[in-house]
């Protein structure tokens, strides 16, 4: 059974400025990054385990997307998963 995803209120804003900021250059590559990085969140509905843990908070998990990486957490119990962050990997750590 897959898990639910959701994406969290401060990854929206990430996600929003990511795609705002390259689409002052390039538009449709915004777009595409955009619904990329989309659809590799929502893939965590059938593989919440991909990403690695992440070492400096338990119960959290990273996916890379080069070059950006997204953080999230998995609830095993109600089969959900809770995209926290999207980020850029040359950004220091984001406040999870």
């Amino acid at each position: 059974m897959d898990f639910r995803v959701e994406i969290k209120d401060p990854a929206i804003a990430d996600l929003a400025e990511i795609v705002s900021y390259i689409a002052r250059d390039n538009p449709d590559a915004a777009t595409t990054l955009g619904n990329n990085l989309l659809d590799a969140a929502l893939s965590l509905a059938e593989t919440p385990y991909k990403g690695s843990p992440y070492q400096k908070l338990p119960g959290i998990r990273k996916l890379t997307f080069r070059p950006f990486k997204f953080f999230y957490r998995v609830h095993e119990a109600r089969k959900f998963v809770e995209v926290l962050r999207f980020w850029h990997s040359a950004r220091s750590e984001p406040k999870l």
